[in-house]
């Protein structure tokens, strides 16, 4: 395998963003690529390769003048059919005050996105704002390869605002995006609901959360009790608190002024799925729009009453005090007698509303035939079954993401 081609496959997978999505940024940077020739890449089997490339170019746009330093390069790992794809570089040159400085770019691509989210970091006191600018590039293959790198433009970009919402156990730390409105304008909103032992921060419902806001949704993701930034501790979580604390989120959202609540939809992974799916049968379909669940782990049930949980074994009859997860967590003795009775498809089939389950068949934490039952019981629900994608919708968590942003953009702005 020439190198040349991996420079290709890299950068080709920082595709294009669309019009909807670019309209609230602006161009920072423009790199354009040069002296990507000579270096070669080690290939074993068709599953497995790795490569690395050497490159020049330069940057001429009205934020800076320069060029990239010797030492630029660009990698690709290809294992078992999943690619890692990264470019670090450092540009030398001049800013828009006129004044020398060095800009580092480590631009890694995400698995399964048409677009990357770089990293920079620079000397500039000028471009200083480009050290936590939460920028997105995307290459521009037209004529010479140049990456273009974006930052939002505040005038038009969505507002992150971190908020904290009293919860079942003290308070709830919550991130709330929304697009950039007009005075008086109402948009609709997500609540966001992690997994087990997860936080607002991490994995497809955080990147959901990013996502919605361009497409006119904001949404708000929370730390349920005892997990990331809120109050509580784990030991004290239950399925029954977090349906609390998600009831308690819509509380908030519903009186935020911005808001149509008309258009409130909760959305929720694994058993965030399970918490989402039994707030909405709590709250019903006059308060909430639609309901989008992602591997619901409706499993956890039957794993109490087995007396297996997250590989730890117990008697479900007489749970100890404590089971020790490792990593830290501790769980406690409600949460299995909480789950063991658990009335999960009971609750959420109260639910009449909009519905949308996503699940992989490859998922060995919550099969997906826990998913198939929540299609059962929610006529005209959506089921999107992904062939032998896993808990965390790997290889491709992109692919559950467009999803869930596909169909709330359907169902909560163009009313279909």
């Amino acid at each position: 395998m020439r190198l040349k081609g991996i420079l290709v496959i890299v950068f080709t997978t920082l595709a294009i963003q669309s019009k909807a999505q670019l309209e609230n940024y602006k161009e920072i940077l423009a790199i354009t690529i040069t002296g990507a020739e000579g270096s070669s890449a080690t290939e074993r089997d068709n599953e497995c390769a790795a490569g690395y490339k050497a490159f020049g170019g330069y940057c001429d746009t009205d934020f800076f003048k320069g060029e990239v330093l010797p030492g630029g390069f660009d990698n690709m790992k290809k294992e078992n059919g999943i690619s890692t794809l990264s470019a670090k570089y450092i540009l030398k040159g001049v800013d828009n005050k006129g004044d020398s400085c060095h800009i580092f770019i480590e631009n890694n691509a995400i698995q399964g996105s048409s677009y990357s989210k770089p990293k920079i970091f620079t000397d500039s006191k000028a471009l200083s704002f480009l050290n936590s600018s939460n920028p997105i590039s995307y290459l521009d293959n037209k004529s010479k390869f140049t990456i273009r790198i974006y930052v939002p433009d505040t005038e038009k970009a969505p507002s992150i605002e971190k908020v904290m919402i009293p919860g079942a156990n003290g308070l709830l730390a919550a991130t709330l995006e929304k697009p950039a409105l007009k005075s008086g304008e109402k948009c609709p909103i997500v609540i966001i609901c992690h997994g087990f032992g997860g936080n607002r921060d991490r994995g497809t419902t955080c990147t959901i959360g990013h996502q919605l806001p361009t497409e006119n949704i904001a949404s708000i993701r929370f730390d349920f009790n005892g997990h990331g930034e809120s109050e509580g501790r784990f030991e004290d979580m239950t399925v029954p608190n977090e349906i609390e604390d998600a009831k308690c989120v819509y509380q908030y959202v519903s009186t935020l002024p911005f808001i149509d609540t008309e258009r409130i939809a909760i959305l929720g992974a694994s058993q965030g799925g399970v918490v989402a799916s039994m707030t909405a049968g709590e709250l019903g379909h006059g308060k909430l729009k639609a309901a989008v669940l992602l591997c619901p782990a409706a499993v956890l049930r039957d794993d109490c009453i087995k007396g297996n949980t997250m590989g730890k074994r117990y008697n479900p009859l007489a749970p100890p005090e404590t089971l020790d997860l490792g990593n830290g967590k501790i769980l406690g003795r409600e949460f299995i007698k909480t789950a063991f009775s658990l009335p999960i498809y009971e609750t959420a089939e109260r639910y009449h509303g909009k519905a949308c389950i996503i699940h992989g068949t490859g998922d060995r934490t919550a099969p997906y035939t826990y998913g198939l039952r929540y299609h059962d019981i929610w006529p005209g629900s959506e089921y999107h079954q992904l062939d032998g994608y896993d808990h965390g919708f790997k290889p491709n968590p992109q692919k559950a993401v467009d999803i869930a942003v596909d169909y709330l953009k359907r169902i909560l702005v163009e009313g279909k």
